[in-house]
């Protein structure tokens, strides 16, 4: 007999969490905005630890407060701006150094647009590893969302302005991409190469 949708999904979001546990630090790339949204809606529906979720993008947060999407009892959900960042970063630090716990920021593209300056590539990537140093001590994980887009000859951008993505050794990189059947994610290896891809929803 074949499994519901439900239970597909659960399936496929229970392989990927294994992708997703092997570092503290997980990026997430996608070309449609409502594709991540999907998916960070399902990853938060099956995961019951602490998550502390990030929303720059505002898109998720009209979800909830639209009850088109419930509020789950495990989620902290903020809406930081540039005023009350530091403030917003240092609650979460002190919350995560506690308790296993996921933490969202969603987007990058958010984040950046966050600040102006000459200096926030530097200043993003800071904050970003600071919260992964303290992540790595609680066994708590760091998933960063992009819209981005591959560029020939320089790897994933951000889109529309064409800054290149937090790069690092330590973390895992994912790709979603909607097809007929439903949202897939590829799990990206340190050559560009796809060592796996999942079916989601």
């Amino acid at each position: 007999m074949d499994k519901n949708p439900n239970q597909n999904s659960l399936i496929g979001f229970n392989e990927a969490k294994k992708y997703l546990e092997k570092n503290t630090l997980n990026s997430v790339l996608c070309k449609e905005p409502f594709v991540k949204a999907a998916f960070l809606s399902k990853l938060i529906e099956y995961t019951d630890v602490p998550i502390f979720y990030l929303d720059f993008d505002l898109l998720y947060s009209g979800y909830v407060n639209s009850n088109m999407l419930p509020k789950k009892f495990n989620v902290s959900l903020f809406s930081p701006s540039k005023n009350d960042w530091n403030y917003v970063l240092k609650k979460i630090l002190m919350m995560i150094s506690n308790e296993k716990s996921i933490i969202i920021i969603d987007s990058l593209n958010g984040l950046y647009n966050l600040f102006d300056g000459k200096n926030i590539g530097r200043f993003v990537n800071t904050c970003i590893m600071l919260l992964v140093f303290v992540a790595k001590e609680s066994g708590s994980s760091v998933l960063v969302t992009s819209l981005a887009r591959k560029k020939d000859g320089e790897g994933w951008v951000l889109s529309p302005t064409g800054r290149r993505i937090v790069d690092s050794k330590i973390m895992t990189n994912f790709y979603l991409k909607k097809q007929r059947s439903g949202i897939t994610i590829d799990v990206i290896g340190n050559n560009e190469s796809i060592i796996n891809s999942i079916k989601l929803i």
